[in-house]
């Protein structure tokens, strides 16, 4: 396993009379490689964050730039503790602005996110053109920029529920009141009336003894005590008006409090019902590029009537989507598949979805024909890739490491890994020129030394490609991915890899391209980065000396069977979905293929198939977070 490893310092002699000793020097590497070099390293607990700061901080604070990335990356990662994204920045920073690719990504991913810093797509941008170097590359927003903005607007809709609720217990407690006051207003108002009615009781009395009574003197002190009586009473009645008049004023105070509140919680309610992520229109097919002026967005398709395949996003129901004005049918998993008939060279489309709520999304592009490059023969795979330009475009050496897992000891048996990775390894090989090293049925100490071996042997002149075919699993706890050899055990992560130390043994090798092709459950949790693309406009020619260019930059990728979810196996066949598209594309390509052409062409082949099963996989294509990714891409160049 990599670890941080302290080496120790040199001693010199200074002249015939001085000896001293170097400040120690920090790399990573692998433990044994450690041991051999008389290093010092953590054993037992490298989720410690002061272990690796201990390691790496008094190098950064020195200016080292790539100890000033890896401190920002410790901060990043919250070893042990919380992460801390403004101070991950602030080390990002430092390093980015002298030059430093790596540092300059993860600052424009942490833009990206608005973690330390406030969300800023154009300071995002610009931080990973410096990392590319070159202007022509362009960078697109990953899915997880817009995963974050409708998390966000998911917070604001839980703000708003719970502004909802507080305003109904609120209006709750009101009515309460209102209720209670107006319990009290009926019981004095019967207390007056009973009043009134004694009032009147005793001034018939009056009358009636001032009518009989014959003897003047008991008379009078008996009209005066009923005097006296209708006063007291009248004066209690006048009391009780006066608190009825109070109580009215309560009520009507109440009522209009509540009046009030019902309206702020229909208001509330119409707000909640109308904020959030409205429908997200996402094209599969054909390719779009952003051309050179920023404005305009086209993709080259060579027939007369090209398909436009892609999908909706929604969280509600759509009640209108249209293509052109003309309303379309969405097929299963919210996909949508239409021709579009080119009466001109070059022809706008506009795809409108409106949902429930009114939330409206809209998606402008312009359909380009191009001459085909030649006739495909019925039922031929269509070709894919560019011609290759002349023996004089060098990419360099390419290796692969090629494994298939299928006869596991206490885990479910696979169908299609191994023979999955056997042909793999032979389209590598034969149609590639790969120097390929094949493990079938691996453990865990087998793929870890095989991954250590490249490590140690392959240089900043090679490329490597390494495949992965077999069980994942996911760590609920911290979401963290698997590989699974096959000594592993169901309820003990002690033989799992995970994508950690897939990860830091990635970020220790010196390769140029590396890409990681996952066919596994789980393989997403490797990355959640954005994408470097070649910007539209550019001749197939450029396209060519680019893509050379960019393969002579440090690119850490990878291709994943699906995201944070449970893949195919087989569909059917003798080859997962996953491996049926990435052979089937890979054959198909006449030259050089850059990872991302490749990759927009497999996800439609592998959703097409996964459909069939009505089942959901999506592959992702980024860079690997912490893995040491600076810029470019993987390309695959045919030998013939």
């Amino acid at each position: 396993m990599v670890v941080d490893c302290l080496l120790p310092g040199q001693v010199r002699q200074l002249g015939g009379q001085v000896t001293y000793v170097t400040v120690r020097r920090a790399v990573k590497t692998a433990a044994r490689d450690c041991e051999i070099r008389g290093g010092e390293y953590t054993s037992f607990d490298r989720s410690n964050y002061a272990t690796a700061l201990k390691v790496w901080l008094p190098l950064a604070e020195q200016g080292d730039q790539a100890a000033q990335t890896y401190v920002g990356e410790i901060f990043e990662k919250g070893l042990g503790v919380p992460p801390d994204y403004t101070v991950a920045a602030s080390w990002y920073r430092r390093a980015a602005e002298r030059g430093y690719s790596r540092a300059a990504l993860n600052l424009g991913n942490l833009y990206e996110r608005g973690l330390g810093v406030g969300r800023d797509p154009a300071q995002a941008l610009n931080w990973y053109r410096r990392a590319a170097g070159h202007k022509e590359v362009g960078f697109e927003i990953a899915p997880a920029a817009a995963t974050a903005e409708v998390a966000q607007l998911r917070a604001e809709v839980g703000e708003l529920r719970r502004e909802l609720d507080a305003k109904g217990k609120e209006l709750a407690r009101v009515q309460g009141e209102l209720d209670g006051a107006r319990r009290t207003l009926d019981g004095r108002r019967s207390e007056v009336d009973a009043e009134r009615r004694r009032v009147e009781e005793l001034r018939r009395e009056l009358d009636e003894t001032r009518r009989r009574e014959t003897n003047a003197g008991v008379r009078a002190t008996r009209v005066a005590e009923l005097e006296r009586a209708i006063a007291e009473r009248e004066a209690a009645a006048a009391a009780k008006n006066r608190e009825v008049d109070g109580l009215r004023a309560a009520v009507a105070r109440l009522e209009g409090e509540t009046r009030d509140q019902r309206e702020r919680l229909e208001r509330l309610r119409q707000q909640t019902a109308t904020t959030g992520a409205g429908p997200v229109i996402q094209i599969l097919q054909p390719e779009l590029r952003t051309m050179r002026d920023g404005t305009s967005v086209r993709a080259s398709v060579a027939s007369d009537r090209p398909v436009v395949v892609g999908k909706i996003t929604s969280e509600t129901e759509l009640v209108t989507f249209t293509i052109n004005d003309r309303a379309e049918k969405l097929l299963a998993n919210n996909i949508f598949r239409t021709e579009i008939a080119l009466a001109r060279s070059e022809e706008p489309v506009r795809i409108v979805a409106i949902d429930r709520q009114g939330r409206r999304s809209a998606v402008d592009f312009v359909l380009a024909r191009v001459q085909q490059r030649a006739s495909t023969p019925a039922g031929a795979v269509p070709q894919v890739g560019l011609p290759r330009a002349g023996a004089a475009v060098s990419f360099g050496n390419y290796h692969a490491l090629v494994i298939g897992n299928n006869d596991y000891k206490l885990l479910r048996p696979l169908k299609t890994a191994v023979t999955d990775a056997r042909e793999v390894a032979r389209v590598l090989q034969q149609d590639y020129g790969f120097q390929v090293r094949l493990l079938v049925n691996a453990t865990r100490y087998d793929m870890l030394a095989a991954l250590n071996e490249m490590r140690e042997k392959l240089t900043d002149k090679d490329n490597l490609l390494i495949y992965y075919a077999g069980h994942g699993e996911l760590d609920d706890r911290n979401q963290r991915g698997h590989w699974l050899p096959i000594d592993a055990e169901p309820n003990s992560t002690a033989n799992w890899i995970s994508n950690v130390a897939i990860t830091d043994v990635l970020n220790s090798m010196t390769v140029q391209q590396l890409l990681v092709v996952a066919d596994s459950c789980y393989a997403g949790t490797m990355t959640r980065s954005s994408l470097g693309r070649l910007e539209g406009g550019l001749s197939e020619t450029e396209r060519i000396r680019m893509l050379s260019l960019m393969a002579h930059q440090r690119s850490r990728m990878v291709l994943t069977s699906g995201g944070v979810e449970p893949v195919l196996d087989s569909a059917g066949g003798n080859h997962s979905a996953f491996a049926q598209a990435f052979l089937g594309v890979l054959q198909s390509n006449v030259g050089v293929l850059p990872g991302q052409e490749l990759f927009g062409h497999l996800r439609l082949r592998v959703a097409s198939v996964a459909d069939r099963v009505q089942m959901r996989q999506v592959p992702e294509y980024a860079p690997i977070k912490f893995a040491g990714h600076e810029s470019g891409d993987f390309v695959f160049v045919r030998k013939n």
